[in-house]
């Protein structure tokens, strides 16, 4: 074999070498490039998950919480009874109306979820079916007739229809409104006023009673659960503030 020959031979073994690695490269290349494409869109579903969390999740929790947290102190530290029969007016009013704006923003924040439940994904169906299961307990110890005491029965429909009054309007994001503005409305919207008033009676009650209806207590244990549920490495509430209420009332009956 002639040099000239050899040196193509050996040429052309070189190029099909190098047109096989380079296909392997390609190859190699574009299964990194469709790895980092998932990864970069598993990220951004996490971190679109975690923004909705953000936005829904911690409200939620916080009106959980406000709400478990004025039931405990209107039985243990006689909240209502106290600042009810004030001499003071500001404190009279506080007393009432801040009581049933924390309902109203718990109600509120469970009516905005409800519209979005389909994006608000805990990051497991089993998650996602223990928060349902959960807002569903707490709704059904407000509208359930099984308690003998008809105090704070919130049919499912009201429930609703007070959580659309306590969504604000301003601006681009749901939100619930605030305390000055829920103040306002009580004031003024005579709508508002209407959908309230059965609750701003039995709250009413509470200032001269002694003993707290038995679908609060059981309410109040329901929200704990949520709060347990929602924070549960307590990262934003302590332990120390998720203590729950004990009855020995016979307040509520059998049945469902």
């Amino acid at each position: 074999m002639s040099i000239q020959l050899t040196i193509a031979a050996i040429s052309a073994v070189v190029a099909l070498v190098s047109i096989v690695l380079s296909s392997r490269a390609a190859r190699q290349q574009s299964i990194l490039s469709a790895e980092l494409e998932r990864q970069s869109a598993e990220l951004a579903r996490e971190a679109k998950r975690h923004d909705i969390m953000s936005r829904f999740r911690d409200p939620l929790l916080w009106s959980a919480f406000d709400l478990q947290s004025r039931v405990y102190n209107i039985e243990t530290q006689h909240f209502l009874r106290s600042y009810g029969i004030s001499p003071v007016a500001r404190e009279r009013e506080y007393a009432r109306h801040n009581t049933l704006f924390v309902i109203c923003e718990y109600l509120g924040w469970v009516e905005i979820i409800r519209r979005r439940i389909r994006f608000l994904d805990l990051g497991s169906r089993e998650d996602n079916r223990k928060l349902i299961s959960l807002l569903t307990e707490i709704s059904e110890i407000f509208s359930t007739s099984v308690y003998q005491d008809r105090r704070f029965r919130v049919l499912r429909g009201e429930q609703r229809a007070l959580g659309e009054l306590a969504i604000s309007n301003i601006g681009h994001a749901e939100s619930c409104l605030g305390y000055a503005e829920f103040c306002k409305r009580l004031e003024i919207d005579s709508e508002f006023t209407k959908w309230t008033q059965g609750l701003a009676r039995d709250i009413e009650t509470l200032i001269g009673s002694s003993e707290l209806p038995r679908r609060l207590v059981d309410l109040q244990g329901a929200l704990i659960n949520l709060i347990n549920f929602l924070d549960p490495h307590a990262e934003r509430i302590p332990e120390t503030q998720r203590s729950r209420l004990e009855s020995s009332s016979k307040d509520r009956r059998g049945g469902t």
